[in-house]
C-alpha cells in the first residue's frame, strides 16, 4: 500500500460528522483483512448519541448552507468532488482492496470510474430539476410544481461495493439539494470515510456529508430511525430490506430498495458460444460472485451445454487467486469467514439432489477465505443452489429444450434483478428480453452498467430505481402552487 493508505487504514476509526473524525468509543468491532484473516484495526460501533449528532448536523446543513445552494453552485461543488475521487483513485482503490479482498486493479479499473462517473452525470442535474406550470379549469388561478429535496438521508451501503455504492447514493441525493448521513457495512468502512474528508476539500459545507460506522443492529438501526431522517436509501439483502421496508412504512418515511437476485443469464444454441461462454463465467466469478446483478444462474439450450462448460471451467482455470492488494490477483477471498461457510453450506446441498458439482468449490489452504470458483450442473429448480442468492463463486447450469420453457424457468423465482439473452436471432432476443421478469436485461453482453441508465429489480429485488433521471426523481418531492389572480 502506498504510504497514506496505509497510515489511513491503520488508525482505529469513528464517526465522521460536520467535516471531523469522532473518536471510537468503547464499542468496537474488528476490521479484518479476508485475504489473511489478519486484523487491520477497529471501527467504532456507533451509538445512539453519536447517530444524534450525525443527523442533526446534517439537518442543520439542509437548512442554513448545502441546501440553500443555488444549483450551479451545487453543480460545481460535485464536479470538484468528482476531480478529487479521480486524483485519488489509487489510494481509494486500496481502501477497498484491503477490506473487502477484491483484486486492486479491478476496482481502478471499474469501481472508481462508476463512482466518478456518477458524480459527473448527476452534477448535470441541478439545473435541469424544473416545476411545470399547471392548466386548470378555476378561473383566476396561476398553479405551478416545484421539485424540491426531501431534507436528511439515511443511505445504507454494503461491503461488496462500498465506494460505488456510497457514490450512487450520494451523487443524485446531493444533487437534488438533500444532505446525507451515510453507514457502511462494518467490513468495509474505509473507502467512505476518506470520501467525507474529499467532500470537505471539494468545498461541500460541514455537515453535509456525515458518517457513521458500525453494524446493523446499533448504528444502523439507530439511523434508519431517527425522526429526522426523511429518507432511506438501502443496498444490501432481501430479508434486512424487508425489516427496513416495514419501519419506513410505519414512520412513513420515503425509502428505497436495491435488494437480492438470482439472475438467469440465456444462451441459446445459435448464440456466439465462445463469447456467451466467456461472458457468463466472467459474471459468475468476478469478485468472487460477490455481486448482485452476477449472471449466477446459467440457462443454456441444450445442444451447447457442454461447449459452454468448458469455455467456463478454462476460464475458472486461468483465474489467479491472491490478495486483493496483489496486481498479480484477478480473483479475491470471500468477504468474511462466516460467509464463506455460508457458500460451502450451499455446495454441500447439492449432494444427493440430482445435480453435481462439475467442479471446484474447494477452500484454499491458508488463513485467507478463499474458495475456488465452482460449477453445479443440472440441478432441480427447486434446490436452493438455484432459488437463493448464493452470493459466492458458485455459477448453476441448468440446460433446456425449447424458447416458452427457458422463459417459463427463468421467471421462476422471487427475484427480478437483471437477466441476459445471447442469440443471433433478433426476433428470439426481443421476445424473450421483453418477458424475462427483470429490471434490466442484457442482449448478447452482460453487466454493463451506465449512470444514465436505470438501474433496479421487480419483485423481491428492490424497490426503486439507480441511475439515470429515475435515480435522482426518487430524492426530490413535488410541491404545488396554486394562486389565485382575481
Amino acid at each position: 500500500m502506498t504510504a497514506p493508505a496505509r497510515a489511513f487504514a491503520a488508525v482505529d476509526h469513528g464517526a465522521y460528522i460536520s467535516g471531523a473524525h469522532v473518536p471510537p468509543g468503547a464499542d468496537v468491532v474488528a476490521n479484518i483483512d479476508p485475504s489473511t484473516g489478519a486484523q487491520i484495526g477497529h471501527i467504532a460501533d456507533s451509538d445512539d448519541r453519536t447517530v444524534d449528532a450525525a443527523v442533526g448536523s446534517a439537518a442543520d446543513a439542509f437548512e442554513t448552507s448545502w441546501g440553500r445552494l443555488l444549483p450551479g453552485e451545487r453543480e460545481a461543488a460535485l464536479h470538484r468532488f468528482a476531480d478529487l475521487i479521480e486524483s485519488h483513485a489509487g489510494e481509494l482503490a486500496q481502501y477497498d482492496a484491503l477490506e473487502g479482498g477484491k483484486p486492486v486493479s479491478f476496482v481502478e479499473a471499474v469501481d472508481l470510474p462508476l463512482a466518478i462517473e456518477q458524480f459527473r452525470y448527476f452534477a448535470g442535474w441541478p439545473t435541469k430539476l424544473a416545476g411545470a406550470v399547471v392548466p386548470v379549469d378555476t378561473p383566476d388561478s396561476h398553479v405551478y410544481t416545484r421539485r424540491i429535496p426531501l431534507g436528511v438521508v439515511a443511505a445504507v451501503t454494503p461491503w461488496n461495493f462500498p465506494l460505488c455504492q456510497a457514490a450512487i447514493k450520494m451523487a443524485p441525493a446531493l444533487a437534488a439539494g438533500n444532505t446525507v448521513v451515510l453507514k457502511p457495512s462494518e467490513l468495509t468502512s474505509l473507502s467512505t470515510l476518506r470520501l467525507a474528508e474529499l467532500a470537505i476539500e471539494a468545498g461541500l459545507p460541514p455537515g453535509t456529508v456525515n458518517v457513521v460506522t458500525g453494524t446493523g443492529a446499533t448504528s444502523g438501526h439507530a439511523l434508519v430511525s431517527h425522526p429526522q431522517v426523511a429518507k432511506i436509501s438501502f443496498t444490501g439483502s432481501e430479508r434486512v430490506g424487508r425489516d427496513l421496508g416495514a419501519l419506513a412504512g410505519a414512520a412513513l418515511k420515503h425509502v428505497s430498495l436495491e435488494l437480492g437476485g438470482k439472475n438467469p443469464n440465456v444462451v441459446f444454441a445459435d448464440a456466439d458460444i465462445p463469447k456467451a461462454a466467456a461472458a457468463a463465467a466472467t459474471t459468475a466469478y468476478f469478485y468472487s460472485g460477490q455481486v448482485c446483478f452476477s449472471g449466477s444462474r446459467l440457462l443454456v439450450e441444450r445442444p451447447a451445454v457442454d461447449e459452454v462448460l468448458e469455455v467456463v471451467q478454462r476460464h475458472a482455470r486461468t483465474l489467479v487467486i491472491g490478495h486483493g492488494l496483489d496486481r498479480a490477483s484477478t480473483m479475491g477471498p470471500l468477504a468474511s469467514e462466516s460467509h464463506r461457510d455460508k457458500v460451502e453450506r450451499y455446495l454441500d446441498t447439492v449432494t444427493g439432489t440430482g445435480g453435481r458439482v462439475a467442479f471446484g468449490g474447494s477452500r484454499i489452504p491458508g488463513n485467507g477465505y478463499f474458495l475456488e470458483p465452482a460449477a453445479v450442473v443440472d440441478p432441480g429448480d427447486s434446490d436452493a443452489v438455484v432459488t437463493d442468492e448464493i452470493f459466492g463463486p458458485v455459477l448453476v447450469v441448468q440446460p433446456f429444450d425449447s424458447m416458452e420453457e427457458v422463459i417459463r424457468r427463468a421467471n421462476d423465482s422471487r427475484y427480478g434483478l437483471t437477466g441476459g439473452v445471447w442469440t443471433s436471432d433478433v426476433r428470439k432476443a426481443h421476445a424473450v428480453a421483453q418477458r424475462l421478469q427483470a429490471g434490466l436485461v442484457w442482449v448478447n453482453t452482460y453487466a454493463d452498467y451506465n449512470a444514465a441508465a436505470p438501474f433496479g429489480g421487480f419483485k423481491n429485488s428492490g424497490l426503486g430505481k439507480d441511475c439515470g433521471p429515475e435515480g435522482i426523481d426518487k430524492y426530490l418531492q413535488t410541491q404545488t402552487i396554486w394562486m389565485s389572480l382575481s
